[in-house]
């Protein structure tokens, strides 16, 4: 299996206020739904590049990281294809997940994007079946690429993209947003 990821472009944030926003469907030409209006400029600044009229999968997890603590999962994993009508994502294994109707992983970028510096990615070709909820950390990554994810920047990977949450040093407000886009290829 392969994990890729790209770099898209520089993306901005509105004000840190806590909020939680869960794979809210929405389509880039009618743009996220009016609650969510403030979102739209990082949405934008995200999908630049990216050509669809199928439904876009926004989450926004806004939260307060005390020093040496990882925001979100904080061991290598991924996420999977979104399936909205089981609310939930799959890994295509089987295991911590529901397979797609084809029953196996299919194109769907993952585009994530944070004010602060906080994960990394692991490129390249890897063995191994995914373990329970998509977690990677029992598969041998050393002859992977490891990017760390730089803040104000989005990253697109396919949903075989290892990556994790990373433990800050600091006291950090951090944004973290992530877009599913299903059937399209990073």
């Amino acid at each position: 299996m392969k994990s890729e990821l790209k770099e898209r472009g520089q993306v901005t944030f509105p004000e840190h206020t806590g909020e939680r926003i869960y794979m809210v469907p929405f389509t880039k030409a009618q743009g996220l739904p009016k609650e969510y209006a403030r979102w739209q400029p990082t949405v934008d600044a995200m999908l630049a590049d990216i050509h669809t009229d199928g439904p876009i999968y926004l989450m926004v997890d806004q939260g307060e990281v005390s020093p040496n603590k990882s925001h979100r999962r904080p061991r290598p994993h991924i996420d999977g294809n979104w399936i909205p009508e089981k609310n939930c994502h799959s890994t295509g294994s089987g295991s911590g997940g529901h397979k797609t109707k084809r029953g196996s992983l299919y194109d769907e970028a993952v585009i994530l994007a944070s004010d602060v510096s906080a994960s990394c990615a692991y490129v390249g070709e890897f063995n191994g079946e995914f373990g329970e909820g998509g977690d990677c950390s029992h598969l041998d990554l050393s002859g992977l690429n490891r990017v760390q994810l730089q803040a104000g920047r989005a990253y697109s990977g396919n949903v075989t993209m290892i990556h994790e949450s990373l433990p800050v040093n600091f006291t950090a407000k951090r944004t973290l947003v992530r877009l599913n886009v299903p059937h399209i290829a990073i």
